[in-house]
């Protein structure tokens, strides 16, 4: 009976099987992978034959890991107060095409040593920018900043240009860039990407050759 279980009549059918099923989950991870964004950007380095258009969806969750990889954020103001930036806490805004961000701040003034702290609601559109493939941030409005406590003086100061500052600071903030390979790859097969949509579910967008 042993010996049955591993002669040769038996082990090739095995091996095979083996083999099925390396292959199985193989295909089964890749597919995985292709239902986001940074998986679809690295099969343009293998998809020579990629033909007509396909979409590319972004989940919620994707998008905030890529835009927690920009923060904490430090920024000068009046050359005396330190603005730091963290914590980003992302809203899906599909109604109006943007995406809502929450955002903890605290303001130090080095000057007298006073520190105030609060929060930053701000909203933003996404585009995919061709000339060097990034996603970016576009159309950054600061809805509210809150400063809870600290001095008078720094909190007013910080209010009045705290605004300011986190946009000039977040517009055109790129969550992601394209890999050198992929980026000439995408260029060779002359792909082109639609706008970006904001969904209930995340981002969506389509990849497609260019139309001559």
């Amino acid at each position: 009976m042993s010996s049955a279980a591993t002669d040769g009549r038996t082990a090739g059918p095995v091996g095979e099987r083996y083999r099925k099923r390396t292959v199985l989950r193989m295909v089964a991870t890749a597919g995985a992978l292709c239902a986001g964004l940074l998986a679809m950007l690295a099969l343009l380095s293998g998809c020579a034959s990629l033909i007509g258009t396909h979409d590319v969806d972004i989940s919620e969750s994707q998008l905030a890991l890529l835009l927690a990889r920009q923060f904490p954020m430090e920024r000068k103001v009046l050359e005396v107060i330190d603005l730091s930036i963290t914590n980003p806490v992302i809203e899906l805004i599909p109604q109006g095409n943007r995406v809502g961000t929450e955002l903890d701040v605290s303001a130090l003034d080095r000057l007298f040593g006073s520190t105030a702290m609060g929060h930053v609601k701000l909203d933003y559109g996404l585009r995919f920018q061709p000339s060097d493939h990034t996603i970016r941030m576009t159309q950054v409005r600061v809805r509210e900043l809150t400063l809870s406590s600290g001095s008078n003086n720094l909190r007013g100061a910080a209010q009045r240009i705290g605004s300011l500052v986190a946009e000039n600071a977040l517009e055109n903030l790129v969550l992601y860039r394209m890999k050198p390979a992929q980026a000439d790859e995408m260029d060779r097969l002359d792909l082109v990407a639609s706008p970006i949509t904001v969904t209930p579910r995340g981002l969506h967008m389509t990849v497609s050759p260019r139309q001559n």
